[in-house]
């Protein structure tokens, strides 16, 4: 049977590109619903969820923030909402707004996961790429990726990629509530999570497509307490994973 597929949206000020994501997410050929997690977007996109809900009853839904409350604490707030929903997801994802995830790549995390628990889209194995991204930016992202490799071990090669795909059953054992950081930089420490409990990462390569116009920057706090919380992550859960039973 077709797993039953939750999509995750974290929105801030993407009106112009939500819909046309929702039609394309809604056409795939699977058993599929998308919640937008916006921190209450100025440009309206919440209202132009609320029409797509209206497009597509029970199939697309908004989580709204009271504030901006952070790409990584709107996805965990989605995601403790969506293991609590009577639909009984299997499988949830969670994907950018703007394109730079494309749609078409899903079929392509199913498959994986019938071998895997957690499955990243990575941009730095055989098959994946980039464009559109300049010089500085590639370079930063390598180094943050092989320093969280280096400092905790996970055997993963794009730890930091937004674009993934979780089995119900990693996420009921995430302990949400000991994540330290709330950005972008909270993927690498929920990978450390699913690894060092013993479930199986693995990885199918995407294209990643930068935004046409600027992301939002981190701030140096964010980037200091990535670091130290990165360095800390086997003294704090463990230093190797921990042995399933066979499924």
């Amino acid at each position: 049977m077709s797993p039953r597929i939750l999509v995750v949206v974290p929105t801030y000020n993407e009106r112009e590109n939500i819909a046309p994501l929702l039609a394309e997410l809604l056409a795939l050929p699977f058993d599929l619903d998308v919640w937008v997690a916006d921190d209450g977007s100025p440009d309206g996109t919440a209202d132009a969820v609320r029409a797509e809900m209206a497009r597509y009853p029970g199939r697309v839904d908004l989580v709204l923030g009271p504030h901006k409350r952070g790409r990584g604490a709107a996805v965990i707030d989605s995601f403790r909402r969506g293991l609590a929903d009577p639909k009984h997801y299997d499988v949830l994802f969670e994907m950018d707004a703007d394109f730079s995830h494309h749609p078409r790549e899903i079929p392509k995390f199913v498959d994986k996961l019938q071998s895997c628990d957690m499955v990243i889209g990575s941009r730095y194995i055989p098959g994946g790429s980039t464009s559109e991204w300049g010089a500085a930016r590639p370079l930063l992202s390598g180094l943050a990726n092989m320093y969280v490799q280096l400092v905790a071990g996970v055997p993963i090669k794009d730890t930091t990629s937004g674009y993934r795909a979780y089995k119900r059953t990693v996420l009921e054992e995430t302990e949400f509530e000991r994540i330290k950081i709330s950005g972008y930089v909270v993927h690498g420490e929920m990978a450390y999570q699913a690894w060092v409990h013993g479930f199986r990462l693995g990885e199918v390569p995407i294209h990643f497509k930068n935004r046409a116009r600027d992301a939002s920057k981190l701030t140096f706090e964010e980037v200091y307490m990535a670091v130290l919380n990165f360095a800390l992550l086997r003294f704090r859960y463990g230093f190797r994973p921990r042995r399933r039973p066979p499924a």
